[in-house]
């Protein structure tokens, strides 16, 4: 994800749920930031902005029920 989020067109890692979804995306955040990248998260119940907002980062993670292409 890392390598093919340096071109600047963002990555998407989907999972089967939001537990899992939200389990890699702080695991695996913190390697991602400190390595200079943003990192989203796309679960049930986002607002429109928030939804809009972790589209934009670098990396996304979401359920394959959520993510909207």
């Amino acid at each position: 994800a890392y390598l093919n989020a340096l071109t600047g067109n963002g990555v998407h890692i989907v999972t089967v749920n939001d537990y899992l979804a939200k389990r890699d995306s702080e695991w695996m955040g913190k390697v991602h930031r400190f390595l200079g990248l943003t990192v989203g998260l796309i679960v049930h119940d986002l607002t429109s902005e928030e939804r809009r907002a972790a589209y934009a980062a670098d990396i996304t993670y979401g359920t394959n029920n959520e993510m909207g292409f």
